[in-house]
């Protein structure tokens, strides 16, 4: 099914498994200080059930970000390190998504979009965070538009584009995406106003949540593995890095399970990603080499719950 990633990625239910193993621990609330490289923030999820946690990227610190009435999730930090913009979802059946922001020590959750029974997700700050880019999808993820906004809520605009999770280049003039405009998923390019689309990628493989490096020179993207894509077995994803312009594919990923959502971390020297490679459909983060060296586990939840959408925090902010 060439939109499974998608579905698994975006809607509100996952399914888990019930077992358990000894590695397995709550929650611990201790301080987020960045030791062993880093902090990430995620998603901490078991059904219906969404909180944003941060965690220190060798393990320690787990500790939840804001407490919420509702449900929150796919967010993105901002430049300055300080605003998590992130999806809401707002009624109990799930059928209307709405842009959030908050502030990094978990107060002010202030909404931003509110058209009901739309899907608006994948939020993404500029650059220099005055704006977000993010998708409106409609009818089961059947349609998905590329939306732009300021960091306010105000000018909420249809950039003519349509596609999903837009990420912002460097210099902010911008976005790479994903489409099925060509009938599979396929990464393209446009400027923030929807004008000069160029098509990266041309595989008969779905090719989605492409991310610029921090330096602007390589993407890093997942993409069904063809050779596992048959029946019974389509949920396996890779991770892949390419330059810029599109040149130089690797595959950086090769195993029977599914790695997906590559983020860059803030040096650009490794990627966090979420993986069921220790346990079929139980997402957990983990980290490795841009070259896929050295991978390990970030995350070890409960049973029950799976920790997806792993996002760096900027090594300039504090919490």
């Amino acid at each position: 099914m060439k939109i499974l990633l998608l579905i698994i990625l975006m809607t509100p239910f996952v399914i888990l498994s019930c077992s358990k193993n000894s590695t397995e621990s709550e929650p611990q609330i201790i301080p987020l200080d960045g030791r062993g490289g880093g902090v990430i923030i995620y998603c901490y999820q078991g059904g219906a059930l969404h909180k944003i946690y941060g965690i220190n990227a060798d393990g320690t610190g787990n500790k939840i970000m804001i407490d919420a009435s509702i449900g929150l999730n796919h967010h993105d930090i901002s430049p300055n390190g300080q605003r998590i913009a992130c999806v809401g979802y707002i009624d109990a059946t799930f059928n209307t998504w709405s842009i959030h922001v908050f502030n990094i020590d978990g107060t002010g959750l202030t909404r931003l979009t509110n058209t009901s029974n739309v899907m608006d997700s994948e939020p993404k700050w500029s650059p220099d965070g005055t704006q977000l880019a993010f998708t409106r999808f409609y009818q089961n993820f059947q349609k998905e538009e590329l939306w732009l906004m300021n960091a306010d809520g105000s000018n909420q605009h249809y950039i003519g584009v349509d596609g999903f999770a837009a990420k912002w280049s460097s210099d902010g003039n911008s976005f790479i995406y994903s489409s099925k405009i060509s009938g599979n998923y396929e990464i393209y390019t446009c400027d923030t106003d929807g004008s000069n689309i160029q098509q990266l990628t041309n595989t008969t493989l779905d090719e989605t949540f492409p991310i610029y490096s921090p330096s602007g020179t390589q993407i890093a993207y997942n993409a069904s593995s063809g050779e596992y894509n048959t029946p019974g077995n389509s949920s396996t994803y890779e991770i892949h890095t390419m330059n810029s312009d599109g040149t130089n594919i690797s595959k950086i990923t090769n195993n029977n399970f599914m790695d997906a959502y590559p983020r860059w971390s803030p040096d650009g020297t490794r990627l966090a990603f979420e993986s069921d490679r220790h346990e079929a459909n139980k997402w957990e983060v983990y980290i490795m080499n841009v070259d896929g060296s050295n991978a390990r586990r970030v995350t070890n939840s409960p049973s029950g719950i799976t920790a997806i959408n792993a996002v760096w925090r900027p090594v300039s902010s504090s919490m």
